[in-house]
């Protein structure tokens, strides 16, 4: 699997990017790396991180994980992280999740992982059906349509994904890779089947400071 934690977070506002704060005095990017470790289907982890990484020395220590350093942008970390389980000869399904996701929860990486193994499906992704009315602005200040919410869901992660179809969306792909957010886009317009898992409300992104105390209450409240 593969978690891309290289992002410097413009948007958190912080010298300290979001992976590296605390919640519960334990970093934000070892809720995933712990989670993911109780799989041992996870045979290979492969972490993407900046330059400086406060990653506790027992993790680095484990044998399934490798450390790489990550790109300029996401897609990048998240492309490295593919190219090294390639080259690894890793030729499983391939697990994505932004460790910007503390929350996620094991039950429902279970039944994510049993829905998508007992089908034929070429991927399968966390996302969330929208809920707000939905307006589409060409120049960003005037509306020109209001759009049918019923059929759009905002994807999350984890993602899974057959590792052969992903290697093939990779080089089909035309597009500028560092404008993929996600790696589901990847298969846009094309034949393979990416499913529609529905994400839970805990699995909450931490995007602004704000959100840390969010987060905090979640995980405060799943271990009552």
């Amino acid at each position: 699997m593969i978690l891309p934690g290289a992002g410097s977070g413009s948007r958190f506002n912080s010298d300290t990017p979001k992976q590296f704060q605390r919640i519960e005095g334990k970093l934000v990017i070892d809720y995933s790396i712990d989670l993911f470790l109780t799989f041992n289907e996870c045979k290979k982890i492969i972490i993407a991180l900046p330059d400086i990484h406060p990653i506790d020395e027992k993790v680095k220590k484990d044998e399934r994980i490798k450390i790489i350093e990550g790109g300029d942008s996401r897609a990048d970390s998240v492309r490295e992280g593919f190219n090294v389980l390639m080259s690894l000869g890793h030729k499983e399904h391939i697990l994505i999740h932004d460790v910007a996701r503390p929350c996620l929860q094991l039950t429902d990486v279970q039944s994510f992982l049993k829905i998508f193994s007992s089908s034929k499906a070429d991927g399968m992704i966390f996302a969330k059906p929208s809920t707000d009315t939905l307006k589409s602005s060409k120049d960003g200040k005037v509306i020109d349509n209001t759009v049918d919410r019923s059929l759009f869901w905002e994807a999350q992660t984890p993602q899974i994904f057959n590792s052969r179809k992903l290697s093939q969306a990779y080089h089909s792909y035309r597009g500028d890779l560092n404008k993929v957010t996600d790696e589901s886009s990847l298969f846009d317009n094309k034949k393979e089947n990416i499913l529609l898992f529905k994400s839970p409300s805990n699995n909450m992104k931490i995007t602004n400071p704000g959100d840390l105390q969010l987060a905090e209450h979640l995980i405060k409240r799943f271990k009552e």
